[in-house]
């Protein structure tokens, strides 16, 4: 279930603040529970930048340079819409359940 939702979570966590890869991979771990890879995060990172939802910029701290990602206006759009979608499917689930 994280996975089929898991370019809004990263959307979401960004929406809090820039963060490289390794932030990202912590943060949901923390979020989720589960923990994402590598493997898993950067082509769907890499999708968003191709998509416009995020923006990557190389830094260059003391030792290497990370990409640090940030979430773009129609990143915030696609990830208000993505949660409406989310909440409004919950909604109408519980509705049927009842």
């Amino acid at each position: 279930m994280v996975k089929s939702f898991l370019d809004l979570f990263v959307l979401a966590v960004l929406n809090h603040g820039s963060r490289h890869g390794y932030e990202l991979m912590r943060e949901l771990k923390v979020k989720t529970g589960i923990r994402i890879g590598p493997g898993t995060l950067y082509p769907l990172l890499y999708e968003l930048e191709d998509r416009k939802f995020v923006v990557g910029e190389w830094t260059s701290p003391s030792r290497r340079s990370r990409k640090v990602y940030k979430i773009t206006e129609q990143g915030n759009k696609y990830r208000e819409q993505g949660f409406k979608g989310i909440d409004l499917a919950v909604r109408s689930t519980s509705y049927l359940a009842d």
